[in-house]
């Protein structure tokens, strides 16, 4: 009997750890899209998921940063921004923000952010 309730207990803690779908992790770490913000002029733009940019599409500048979705645990909203950005406020409630997030096509199209592609961000 104890042998089959160490089974059990193991099967229980394999199924809990592994899930059976996708975990909220795994989810706010993949996305359709990547996000970009050029430092020198501001252009917000992104491209498709498998096309990393290498420079600014409108000022040709080399000094961009990828954006990420920083959450406010307050009203749940996402503010896009700069990775690396420190003391991130919620651009709707001004609270502190507490987690990021790799927004999605549709994140950037509504923080303004237009398509470009691969030929428009590549350095060569």
């Amino acid at each position: 009997m104890l042998i089959n309730l160490r089974s059990l207990c193991l099967l229980v803690w394999v199924a809990a750890l592994g899930g059976c779908g996708k975990s909220d992790v795994s989810r706010a770490l993949q996305s359709d899209a990547n996000g970009y913000v050029c430092s020198a002029c501001q252009a917000r733009f992104y491209t498709e998921r498998s096309v990393f940019a290498d420079r600014c599409p409108q000022c040709k500048n080399l000094t961009i940063q990828p954006v990420l979705g920083y959450l406010c645990p307050a009203d749940h909203h996402t503010t896009l921004g700069a990775r690396g950005r420190v003391n991130v406020r919620c651009e709707q409630c001004g609270g502190p923000t507490s987690g990021v997030s790799i927004p999605g096509e549709k994140e950037y199209q509504a923080w303004g952010a237009a398509k470009k592609t691969r030929n428009e961000v590549s350095g060569s």
